[in-house]
Order: C-alpha cells, then structure tokens, then sequence
C-alpha cells in the first residue's frame, strides 16, 4: 500500500525532474541560437576578407558597408533579445523561488493536518465511551434524529402537495376567463378595474361561478406554499439540533485531545486550500513565463528572426556566390584559405542548426509531457488524495506507471484514472457514537457535506470545475471526475 503523501510526493519530484530538464534545454538551445549568430557574423567577416582579395577598392568597400550593416542590425537586435531573455528568466527564477518557497510551505501544513487527523482518529473510540455513556448526548441525538424525520416527512408532505397542486391546477388554468379574471385579482382588495370594464368583468364572473372557483384555486396553490414555508422551517429546526448534537460531539473531543482539536484540522485544511490556489495561480504564471522563453529557445521571437533575416539576407547575396565562384576558379593559394574557412563555417553552422531542430522537437516533447503531469499533480490535491487516510494499491503509480508517464508512453488521463481505481480511503477508528452522520466533523474530514468521513480535506475543490465529489458514509471516499487532458 502507498500512503497518498508518498504517491503525491513522488509524482511531484518527477515534476521538478521534468521542469530542470526543460529549462537546462531551453537554456541549452539559446546558447547555440546565439552561437548559430555568431557563426554566421564570422561568415560575413570571411567574404570581406574575401572580397577585398579579390575586388578592386569600390566593388569590396561597398560589400563592406552592406556586410557591415547587416552585422550591426544583427548585433543590435542579438544584445536587444539577450537583454529581454535575461529579464524575462530572472522574472522566471523569481516565480520559481516562490513557488518553491509556498510549496514548502504548504507541505508543512498538510503534514500538520494530516498530523492532527491521524490524532483524532486514533481519539474516535475514547470519545465514542465519553458519549455513549453521556445521558445529555444520547437525548440530543434522540432530538435531532426526530427533527431530521419530522423535516423529511415535510419535504415529503410538500412534494405531494405541489404534484397535487400541478395536477388539479390544470382544469382551472386550461379555463381562459378563469385565468383572465384571476390575472386582474378579481375579487380581491387589488383589483383596481373601474366602470365598464369593471362592470364586464363581474358579468364574466357570475357567467363561470368565478367566485366559487376562486376560493377552491386559492387554495390549491396556496396549500403548497405553506408546506414548502413549514419544511424550510422543519429543516432549519432540524439543523440546528444537528448543530447542538454537533457541538457536543465537538466538545467531547476537545476535553479527550486538550485542545479544539476539530478546529485547529479546519484552520490547517482551509490554509491548506488557499496554498494550493496560490501555487496553481504560480504554476499559470510560471507556464506563461516558460512559454515566452520557450519563443525565444525555438528562435520564433520576433528580435531573432529580425536578426537572422539580416544576415541571411546579406549572405545569399548574388555579388558574394559570384566572389564565391570566382575564388574556387584561382589557382591562388590565399582565397583558397578563406574559402576553406567559410566552407568550414558553412558545415558548423548547419551541424549547429541541425542539432537546434533536434534540441526544439524535444523541447516540445518535454513541454506537452511536463503539463500533463501539472494536471495530474493539481488533480491529486484537489481530490485530497494526499491525506492521512488516503492509499493506493497500485504500487507502480510511483514505479513503473509513472516513469511511462515522464517518458510520453502513457497520458495524464490513463494515469489519473489508475489512480482512481485504486484509491482507497481507510476507515476511521470508534464505534461512530460522536459524530453520527459527520456531524461537527472537521470541513476538511467530511463535516459539511451531509455526513460521512470523505477523506481529509475530501470534497474540498470545485472551484475549478473539474467536478471533483466525495462519497458519502464512513470510508465511503473515493473520487469521481469528468477531468480531461
């Protein structure tokens, strides 16, 4: 059995993995970007070299001037996007370093819950002999349990009321005059009609026996609403009969553990929330970053492809395959040098390039599979699959089965449904005397939502809509999601 912090913990080491690995690439591929420039800078150098050996003064000076040109424009532009690369990874470094700092943070407090609830726990049974020799406690259960029966006999009553207000409303409705006269308020202190139409409307009435008529209607779609008023105030006294048996059960675990205990679990479980809504909003700005240094790693920023356009411009020049050829047709010794070393910078700058391509595929490869495993980590705690009684069966979620999912074998959805399959939440200790139902609970330990012992900080998430919902009952964990990747 894995425990859920060491699954969690594991999947977010091989996260770190991934995201070192894609910023040593990223960082890997600028240098050689930057090299590529350079190499194409001492191309331009060479067929100066070339063409004042070759061409009289005017024809090289004016190679030069072009050369020149397209080298400083170049140059400009390279210095440009350093300077923005820079600022844009110290921006980076600085998201990192927080979120490295707030992860750090926030894993402190989970261990401080998951602490704390593994406490409690172990207190369930001494708390359960407390109450269950608690004459008080047993007559406010007795009370409670009475109210939650008399509200679901009202919820029930004001259910058959409404159906039978639907059913029996529909020869009064289908009646076009009837509905007519009952619209104005016909017959009632806000009827406000004067004269004739006054007068036609109490002819229509005496027509259809409206009077009559009314009086039954009135109360057909009045009786609903006075059961629908009394469950509401059944369901309200039974709440805060649950929230009386609740505040014992409470109070008996306090005076067992010596401390507020189920408070102290709901404090670190909502510090706990709002650190992860901090480090999911770090992660969006961190990806934002990453992906404007990815641009700059894949050559796709506009400073670069300024830069290269230039010098690519400047040596695809017709004048410099001319001067090309002529220096292959000499016999002389000197051109021949240059042409040796142009050709040699020709074949670097394409093994470089070559190697660039190679380096950008993978970094695409790196990128698609590190967000995969984001989601499969920020899916992780908003489930609170990292609590005290979270376990996984499946031992290769942290083996086998993830290392296919850092590799790209298998995809952040065949992995998170897996993990579902074989997450188990085990059930607490105590005969279920306090607390029946969950009530007075901890938020973060199933109170809150009907009863049951979902799981510390289960059914916490839905702001994000993945549809996260725990399972109702002692131990009745387990995690549903409509989540895609």
């Amino acid at each position: 059995m894995l425990s859920g912090r060491q699954t969690l913990s594991s999947i977010e080491q091989a996260l770190a993995d991934l995201r070192r690995e894609e910023n040593e690439l990223g960082s890997r591929i600028d240098r050689a970007t930057r090299s590529l420039t350079d190499l194409q800078t001492q191309q331009g150098d060479a067929y100066k070299e070339l063409a004042r050996f070759r061409l009289d003064n005017h024809a090289a000076e004016t190679l030069d001037v072009r050369l020149d040109e397209a080298a400083r424009e170049a140059r400009r532009l390279m210095e440009k996007r350093a300077r923005d690369y820079k600022t844009l990874s110290d921006q980076l470094r600085q998201k990192e370093t927080a979120y490295a700092e707030l992860k750090k943070k926030r894993d402190a407090l989970a261990a401080e819950a998951e602490s704390a609830a593994a406490r409690m726990d172990d207190l369930m049974e001494e708390v359960d002999g407390r109450l269950a020799g608690d004459t008080a406690f047993q007559a406010q259960r007795d009370r409670a349990e009475q109210a939650a029966r008399t509200a679901e006999a009202a919820e029930e009553k004001a259910r058959t009321s409404l159906a039978d207000r639907e059913e029996k409303g529909k020869a009064y409705e289908a009646d076009r005059l009837f509905m007519y006269l009952w619209d104005r308020a016909f017959g009632t202190p806000d009827y406000d009609k004067r004269g004739i139409i006054r007068s036609l409307d109490r002819w229509v009435a005496g027509l259809i026996r409206y009077h009559d008529a009314r009086a039954n209607y009135a109360m057909l779609t009045g009786i609903p609403e006075r059961m629908a008023r009394h469950a509401e105030r059944c369901a309200e006294s039974a709440a805060q009969e649950d929230a009386r048996l609740a505040e014992m059960s409470r109070e008996a675990l306090t005076q067992t553990a010596g401390e507020d205990l189920a408070g102290r679990i709901d404090a670190l479980g909502q510090a706990v929330m709002e650190a992860d809504r901090e480090l999911e909003a770090l992660e969006r700005s961190n990806d934002t970053l990453g992906e404007a240094l990815q641009d700059f790693s894949r050559g796709e920023d506009d400073a670069f492809l300024k830069a290269e356009e230039q010098l690519s411009h400047s040596l695809k020049a017709d004048d410099l395959r001319d001067l090309w050829s002529a220096a292959l047709d000499t016999p002389s010794p000197e051109d021949e040098k240059i042409v040796r070393r142009i050709e040699d910078l020709i074949e670097r700058s394409e093994d470089l390039e070559r190697e660039i391509r190679q380096d950008r595929e993978l970094l695409r490869d790196i990128s698609r599979r590190r967000s995969e495993l984001t989601k499969v980590t920020q899916n992780f705690r908003r489930s609170g699959y990292d609590t005290w009684d979270s376990t996984f069966a499946d031992k290769s979620l942290t083996t086998v089965l993830l290392g296919e999912l850092v590799k790209g074998a298998i995809s952040g959805a065949d992995y998170w449904a897996r993990a579902q399959r074989s997450h188990k939440r085990r059930r607490p200790r105590g005969g279920r005397v306090g607390f029946p139902k969950g009530r007075g609970l901890p938020r973060s330990m199933g109170g809150g939502f009907g009863g049951g012992f979902g799981g510390p900080f289960g059914g916490r998430r839905s702001s994000s809509g993945d549809g996260f919902k725990s399972g109702d009952g002692f131990g009745g964990g387990g995690f549903k999601t409509d989540d895609t990747f």
